[in-house]
């Protein structure tokens, strides 16, 4: 919702001008001399793709994904919760106009290919990580949909088949398009990097962990990266 919040806050500044309390908050976290290095156009295609990435993941979370009993770190918890928002803050703080009225920008819906690329596969990315995550779901769900078990399982079908963690995969493929689009914003190759560094890691443990699990694992199946890793 934050992500929703924040999207509509960036089209209505580049309308009607942001509201000068705003403004001070996000300086705050951003600082008040940060130079604007991405135009109008992207930092608003880029909010509004992370609006969907967030309200989809939500989504998912509450209505698609059985858990099992294991128990989360509470700092992996937090850690997850201040990417997000930490993520929406690079975007926002090099953004025309939103910390220094000085810098604004009117957006000219002026798309480069670069970018109409990256928000045609960064939806793909997004319909592919979803889809991942129904078939994990329905691991755990009987014929009539309820949930019948919190137990693992082998997860087959769509692109299982290649990696034993395509969610994870789409991830860092969601981001890479954010950085196409967003390209020349300052902040966004370290959030992209971040996400790299751990997904993959994340992917490798998962990975290892339903070969020594599952002694029929499919041996062809890589970790996160078809045929490579």
């Amino acid at each position: 919702m934050v992500s929703f919040l924040l999207l509509f806050l960036t089209y209505f500044n580049y309308i009607y001008g942001l509201n000068e309390d705003l403004r001070i908050i996000l300086s705050f976290f951003g600082g008040s001399q940060i130079k604007p290095t991405v135009s109008a156009d992207a930092s608003f295609i880029a909010m509004g793709l992370m609006a969907i990435h967030c309200c989809r993941r939500f989504y998912e979370t509450h209505f698609v994904s059985v858990f099992s009993d294991a128990k989360m770190n509470i700092g992996v918890y937090f850690v997850g919760h201040f990417h997000y928002f930490g993520a929406i803050l690079a975007i926002l703080c090099e953004a025309p106009g939103i910390l220094n009225r000085g810098d604004f920008e009117a957006m000219n819906y002026d798309f480069s290919l670069r970018q109409i690329l990256g928000v045609i596969v960064f939806l793909w990315a997004n319909k592919t990580q979803f889809d991942s995550a129904v078939i994990l779901g329905q691991l755990r769900k009987n014929e009539k949909g309820k949930i019948s078990s919190t137990k693992h399982y082998i997860p087959r079908g769509k692109y299982f088949e290649l990696v034993s963690c395509p969610h994870l995969m789409c991830e860092v493929v969601i981001y890479l398009c954010l950085w196409a689009i967003l390209w020349g914003n300052t902040n966004w190759p370290y959030v992209t990097l971040w996400v790299i560094a751990n997904q993959i890691e994340c992917g490798l443990l998962s990975h290892w962990w339903y070969k020594e699990t599952f002694k029929n694992y499919p041996k062809e199946r890589k970790a996160i990266i078809p045929y490579i890793l």
